[in-house]
């Protein structure tokens, strides 16, 4: 087994160093005829900025498959579906990612599976690794005992409870003496690199350059008042609205009213921000304008489809439903049928297409995971649930993603005497 490991707070360089370890590994050990290099990361927004990154690795062109964990394990499961069966793996369909990881690490345990993997892919990357569930580390522990495992993770970045203490984090401590990252090189601003040191000790952050904690923006147009201001006063680049929270509905609250008009005595804005969605979302809305019976003639299922916007989901999906009939004959679906399409089809888009670009972008702290921005306002609300360590985390993950300036809006006086504040 030979891994190789690399740890670091927010903006390190970890996946940069990854790039270096892969460059130096390929350089020793080129890569036979049909070998490729699998690299795996937890999210699909992760994957493509990962993509990005190996782009930049000398020869490796068409000589990689980045992917998300879940999808590999779905090829795995897809592949070997004969041996799941002699195994006595239940069935598992494309959706149920943590029971199709749990069999993909039963199957990559087996030798034969093992070593085809070995074989296809010599080299195995992963990045945000201290995301990684126990069925999906299983499936990397499988792996790395027959090929060369480069990891890269931060345990203070992983916001899933129950990861605590992290086990892949935990693992690589015990068998590949990560190298430990220290530098931060996503900023120089003295008041955003005191800040992040202090949160992970468990200290208060205080005010500094490039970092302000605000007065409490204990209505919606006051929030909102702060918000405009930080926009209009940010000197250029793009700006990211951050809330760890959208329960209570404040931070969209904010925005929305941000939208509507001039804001506060310097009559900044309006400005329209743009909200992230995600796979779910995205499905639903379409579901939700689908005028279909739960069962329905295939005519019926393409004239309930063509009523919908065309947007490139609804497009696949009349073209599932076209090959169905010519190919296999069938003249009658289920809605729920169409309803899973229709989401295989929203996650497929967002899988492989970047989106588009915005200078003014709304999100949670898990869909700012792995990125950057110019700037950053953090809109801390009530309802932010956790212990304290979790919301400690969670501030982390939210400032270290700017470049040059964070502040921070909290709904009330209140939140500011516990952590993460105090």
């Amino acid at each position: 087994m030979t891994v190789q490991a690399v740890e670091g707070g927010a903006g390190c360089g970890k996946t940069y160093r990854l790039m270096e370890m892969l460059a130096e590994r390929l350089e020793t050990h080129p890569l036979n005829d049909g070998q490729r290099v699998l690299a795996l990361t937890f999210m699909h927004g992760s994957r493509r900025r990962l993509s990005e990154r190996l782009r930049s690795v000398a020869n490796l062109r068409g000589r990689v498959d980045c992917c998300t964990i879940d999808a590999f394990a779905w090829r795995i499961y897809r592949r070997w579906r004969g041996l799941a069966g002699a195994l006595a793996i239940a069935p598992a369909t494309e959706g149920e990612f943590d029971r199709v990881c749990e069999a993909a690490g039963l199957m990559l345990e087996h030798p034969q599976v093992c070593s085809w993997a070995a074989s296809s892919f010599p080299i195995v990357l992963v990045d945000e690794g201290q995301d990684l569930k126990p069925e999906r580390l299983r499936m990397l522990k499988a792996l790395a005992g027959a090929v060369h495992a480069l990891v890269a993770a931060d345990e203070f970045q992983c916001l899933d409870q129950t990861l605590r203490p992290n086990p892949l984090v935990a693992w690589l401590q015990q068998d590949a003496e990560p190298e430990t990252l220290v530098q931060v090189r996503r900023t120089n601003s003295p008041g955003l690199l005191a800040a992040a040191t202090a949160i992970r000790a468990g200290n208060a952050p205080v005010n500094s350059v490039g970092f302000k904690l605000l007065p409490p923006g204990a209505s919606v147009p006051l929030a909102t008042t702060l918000l405009a201001n930080a926009i209009a006063w940010r000197q250029g680049g793009d700006v990211a609205v951050i809330t760890p929270a959208l329960q209570g509905g404040f931070a969209a609250s904010v925005v929305a009213r941000l939208a509507q008009g001039p804001c506060g005595k310097h009559n900044n804005g309006p400005y329209t921000v743009h909200w992230e969605g995600n796979d779910h979302d995205e499905a639903q809305a379409i579901i939700a304008g689908l005028d279909l019976a739960a069962d329905a003639p295939a005519a019926a299922a393409c004239a309930a489809l063509r009523a919908l916007p065309r947007t490139g989901p609804v497009r696949a999906t009349l073209s599932w439903i076209e090959n169905q009939v010519h190919a296999c004959g069938r003249a009658n679906f289920t809605r729920a049928e169409i309803e899973i399409v229709i989401a295989r089809q929203v996650s497929l888009r967002r899988q492989h297409g970047a989106g588009a670009s915005h200078q003014l972008t709304a999100m949670t702290v898990q869909q700012a995971k792995n990125r950057e921005f110019e700037g950053v306002v953090v809109i801390w609300p009530y309802q932010v649930g956790g212990d304290a360590e979790h919301k400690r985390r969670l501030l982390y993950n939210a400032i270290t993603r700017a470049k040059r300036w964070c502040n921070v809006i909290v709904q009330s006086q209140n939140i500011l005497a516990a952590a993460p504040f105090a």
